[in-house]
């Protein structure tokens, strides 16, 4: 590259010092425009930049830089006496105001000598623009040669970072978890909630370790799925890897303004310095912890009481920066990875936005349709104008009436998910093909589960003529989805996996735990009650019936509460037993409810007894307090509740998750003693839990 030549100043300046010796990487950044500016400006002029390590590296290979000079650590005015004794330098210029390196510059003979750059600028204006109005100001700088800052990386070693990489997918976002001072970090639950929300909408995680190994591995671990701690290396390698990333995600530290120099979209968490003087300029985004906080000092942070004791005075907090909000992160990250594209439900999917009658499919049981009340409930707020339509098995339609932003559902048994029962018949699915014509669907999403493929009824979609249809793929299906969002991890919980096809075509979520719309009819019961419901189609997922009566009876002669038995009409033929051991205390409601009725049961109720089936997920959206017997038949991070208090109890067993239908081993995972349930739930209601053999002997 070439030197500018037509930034040429009229003052001649042969040999230019530039003194930067705050201590920092981060100051190295700041004042780098200042030294960058100064290179254009005079491109005859030898240009020695005087720093600490290990910021130095970063100036390696300036186009506008010819050398760089290292301060030993606690020596700086020694470096700079030994420097100007060797030297002499028609024009000096410093930031640094310690150790009278200021004054000793002035006695020094030269033809410009500028000090003190700082010089208190307003509250709002980055430190850098002033370093560079003040330079403007002497008239050492052209307005030409005023730049962002840059950083110059070689060929070589950007091409190691691509290799030590590998074949990753986009958007590769790196969160940054080291701040050095506790008053400057962010939590690590607070990256892994930022993580986890990135990586469901379809990003590479990376965590570079810093000088806490643990944090780093501790939070990808808590991220999950393809997430990675990364050794970081060099500061130089640290900036090749950088380089390739597409979101850069930290607090206010250096590395920080590495990204920025980078060209790499940045969130920058501000904890005690103030982001109006120390920000990154637009489109990078700079977040304020606490910014009314009524010790800050923006004009000189290093003067808070918070700096040097390390304590956050205010709250019980142990920094400002817990006031940033994850979803506040969230939000910005989305906009910085997807400036004219999703997330923006108004510039990035226009076909998307307009969407006013659509359909969506989910065809399974009725739990897997509760589930998707997230999503159903964002697609309303996404699409305030937009008929909804939900397709789904005669058992999941049964959910409609509790799903209020529903405006019509279409009840049917589909081949592709009747597991072999259900004979193949053309006409039946022409008949299908026929139905969804009639309704003129502009649209259609396809929720699945992780095991599902989304391409059978996107293919009777298509045969029915709706243009846009959006589904989870882990194969190619061919055109069967205008829009084939990319499989993720298995253990993603399904609610979640559902609201991450939102957020693939732009919709915002507001609101992520389930909801339901329960009915106001009137109880069966009007005391305090518990609620148990001991059966479910799955044989794999029961527990012994007549245990649960055991524990259900041991509860309510403690409690005092009666027990209101819930089941379907087919289950009376196995309550026999189960209402003897209950006794008086059972309120027989066995095939006696309808869904709406069940849920209102399960909002009025004390405590659930349940296994893994509908019941728990009715009670996750009340708010209601459970005990769920969860067969080892799935992993629990793919459907437990999320939103209320409840205790899972399974015994781990080699087989799990077996996703099978019966159990060949005597269902060993929930073979969980009497005792257990009923600490559980008292645990849950807050009452005493009597010793275990109190607990036995109210059992015999």
């Amino acid at each position: 590259m070439q030197p500018l030549q037509n930034h040429r100043h009229p003052d001649r300046f042969d040999r230019i010092l530039f003194i930067e010796l705050l201590g920092g990487i981060g100051d190295v950044l700041i004042a780098l425009p200042a030294m960058q500016a100064i290179g254009r400006s005079h491109p005859q002029a030898h240009l020695t930049v005087l720093t600490f390590a290990p910021g130095a590296e970063l100036l390696e290979h300036d186009l506008w830089i010819d050398e760089v000079v290292i301060a030993a650590a606690d020596e700086a005015r020694q470096t700079v006496e030994a420097l100007l004794a060797q030297r002499s330098f028609d024009l000096m210029i410093t930031d640094t105001t310690y150790d009278g390196i200021a004054e000793l510059l002035q006695t020094r003979d030269a033809t410009r000598v500028v000090t003190n750059l700082w010089q208190s600028p307003p509250d709002d204006q980055r430190v850098g623009d002033r370093f560079l109005q003040i330079l403007q100001a002497e008239k050492l700088i052209t307005p030409d040669s005023i730049a962002p800052p840059q950083l110059y990386l070689t060929a070589p070693e950007l091409a190691a970072a691509q290799t030590a990489l590998g074949t990753i997918a986009r958007p590769l976002v790196l969160l940054y978890p080291d701040a050095g001072m506790p008053i400057k970090r962010w939590q690590p639950d607070r990256f892994i909630q930022v993580g986890r929300a990135l990586q469901q909408s379809g990003a590479t995680i990376r965590v570079p370790i810093g000088s806490d190994l643990d944090s780093a591995s501790q939070i990808a671990a808590g991220i999950g799925g393809t997430a990675q701690p990364w050794q970081r290396g060099t500061i130089r390698e640290l900036a090749a890897t950088i380089a390739h990333a597409d979101l850069f995600i930290g607090a206010d530290t250096g590395t920080a303004r590495i990204a920025a120099a980078l060209n790499v979209p940045t969130i920058t968490l501000f904890g005690p310095s103030w982001h109006g003087r120390y920000g990154q300029p637009a489109p990078h985004v700079n977040l304020q912890g606490c910014p009314n906080c009524p010790e800050r000092l923006p004009k000189n942070f290093t003067q808070q009481f918070c700096w040097y004791s390390g304590n956050c005075p205010f709250d019980g907090w142990q920094t400002c920066l817990e006031a940033i909000d994850p979803q506040a992160v969230v939000a910005a990250a989305r906009s910085l990875l997807h400036p004219t594209a999703p997330p923006s439900p108004v510039t990035a999917l226009p076909t998307w936005s307009s969407v006013r009658n659509l359909l969506v499919m989910r065809l399974d049981n009725i739990g897997d349709v509760i589930m998707t009340s997230p999503a159903l409930r964002a697609l309303k707020e996404n699409l305030p104008e937009a008929r909804l339509t939900l397709m789904a098995s005669p058992g999941g339609a049964l959910v409609a009436p509790l799903l209020p932003w529903v405006d019509e559902v279409l009840p049917w048994r589909a081949l592709w998910q009747d597991l072999g029962r259900l004979p193949f018949d053309s006409d039946r699915e022409w008949q299908l093909i026929d139905i969804l014509k009639s309704h003129g669907f502009d649209a259609a999403i396809i929720f699945t589960s992780f095991s599902q493929s989304p391409h059978p009824p996107a293919l009777i979609c298509a045969l029915a003529g709706i243009p846009l249809r959006l589904g989870e793929s882990k194969e190619d299906g061919g055109s069967s989805l205008t829009t084939a969002v990319p499989p993720a991890p298995n253990e993603m919980h399904q609610v979640d996996r559902n609201l991450r096809l939102l957020e693939a075509i732009g919709f915002p979520i507001a609101d992520r735990a389930l909801s339901l719309q329960i009915p106001d009819v009137r109880s069966p019961v009007s005391s305090p009650y518990l609620l148990l419901t001991p059966w479910t189609s799955c044989q794999s997922r029961n527990y012994d019936d007549t245990r649960f009566a055991t524990a259900a009876r041991q509860l309510a002669e403690i409690t005092g509460s009666p027990v209101v038995v819930t089941g379907v009409a087919k289950d009376r033929d196995r309550s026999e037993a189960l209402l003897k051991i209950l006794g008086d205390w059972a309120i027989d409601r066995i095939g006696q409810t309808t869904l709406p009725e069940l849920a209102a049961l399960i909002a009025r109720a004390q405590l659930v007894l349940t296994n893994n089936t509908s019941t728990m997920h009715i009670a996750d959206a009340t708010r209601t307090p459970m005990v769920v017997m969860f067969a080892g038949t799935e992993l629990e991070c793919q459907w437990q509740p999320r939103s209320t208090q409840f205790q899972l109890l399974r015994r781990p067993t080699a087989c799990s998750p077996c996703y099978a239908f019966t159990c060949p081993y005597s269902l060993e995972c929930l073979d969980i003693a009497p005792e257990q349930i009923v600490a559980a739930g008292l645990g849950l209601l807050d009452r005493p839990i009597p010793q275990i053999d109190q607990i036995s002997n109210g059992l015999r």
